[in-house]
């Protein structure tokens, strides 16, 4: 029997076909699915091309799709039934794929720094949520708003108006600028500013592993942000919860420092929590709930992922010099 797990979101839309052995058989990719964010055509161009490069045309019975589509999820269900017939669909929001993904669990608190940022407390009975505003309204911390600062920081640098920095000549290399100015049509002429500016943060990641004060002082305020939308819904739950606190998402890849201050900001208010690096990359999520659904208890399948799964093992952060 055959499977799809998906995760589309701002920049990126991944699908997994695997079997009721939990084997991966094929993967696609493609652009994001927010159509906020960018074109519903180009989306649904996307969103066709990661389902062929996954499924294919001979036409597989899958017996259930497990996808969080942030998106037109219909549209992305209609790409997979043109081509195999779909059995049955189980529908996730983003924490509980990514939660599933990260630790094998249901149920826990899940912050999201991908392209946008997000905490999730995912609890028996109950889901509820703090950020996920988008880039005008909210986002602290997330991929975009980490782009923008670093764009900022390059321009104070330029401009004399703060401190020098390994980003100015990072970002002029990396878009062939002469002079730093010319990064203003690049970044209101693109078609998908968001997927742009959001992809300085690899900028970021590279400054910051050269131990650069600015790069790594934006990692911080990104952990600081995330930090207090966690605390703040432990509080509004008065610390009542079950599982583990887990993060996710692009943006903590980058360095170690974003992490050990967000946990330690965390841990200053909740001395018990557990908080934890992910396993897996949330698109893997999928696969741990049709485990559970298929009757596995996670002891059962855990270290079968690992090697099955091996390429979507969640990549840790590199160590600044």
């Amino acid at each position: 029997m055959l499977y799809l797990t998906a995760d589309g979101g701002g920049t990126k839309l991944v699908t997994l076909l695997f079997d009721d052995q939990l084997r991966l058989i094929s993967s696609g990719i493609s652009g994001g699915t927010n159509t906020n964010f960018r074109p519903p055509d180009a989306v649904l161009a996307d969103m066709q091309a990661a389902v062929d490069a996954c499924v294919g045309d001979s036409h597989p019975v899958i017996e259930n799709a497990v996808c969080v589509i942030v998106g037109p999820t219909d549209e992305f269900l209609s790409c997979v039934r043109r081509r195999a017939e779909l059995k049955q669909v189980t529908p996730l929001g983003e924490g509980s794929l990514s939660l599933a993904a990260g630790a094998g669990v249901q149920y826990g608190v899940l912050a999201l720094a991908g392209t946008g940022s997000d905490v999730f407390m995912i609890q028996p009975g109950y889901h509820d949520t703090i950020g996920g505003w988008g880039t005008v309204l909210g986002d602290e911390g997330g991929g975009y708003d980490l782009g923008v600062a670093a764009l900022r920081a390059a321009i104070y640098a330029e401009d004399g108006r703060g401190e020098a920095t390994a980003l100015l000549p990072l970002i002029k290399e990396k878009w062939k600028l002469h002079e730093l100015w010319e990064i203003v049509p690049i970044v209101y002429g693109s078609s998908d500013q968001r997927r742009l500016v959001a992809s300085v943060s690899h900028l970021v990641e590279r400054a910051a592993a050269m131990g650069d004060a600015v790069a790594l002082s934006l990692y911080e305020k990104a952990a600081h942000e995330l930090a207090h939308m966690t605390v703040t819904i432990l509080d509004r739950h008065r610390g009542e919860y079950e599982g583990p606190i887990v993060v996710s998402g692009g943006v903590w890849k980058g360095s170690p420092l974003m992490f050990d201050a967000y946990r330690r900001e965390v841990l200053g208010a909740y001395p018990h929590a557990e908080v934890v690096m992910p396993m897996f990359d949330p698109v893997v999520g999928g696969v741990v709930w049709q485990a559970f659904a298929n009757g596995l208890k996670k002891e059962q399948f855990w270290d079968a992922l690992r090697q099955n799964f091996g390429q979507y093992l969640y990549q840790k952060p590199p160590a600044s010099v």
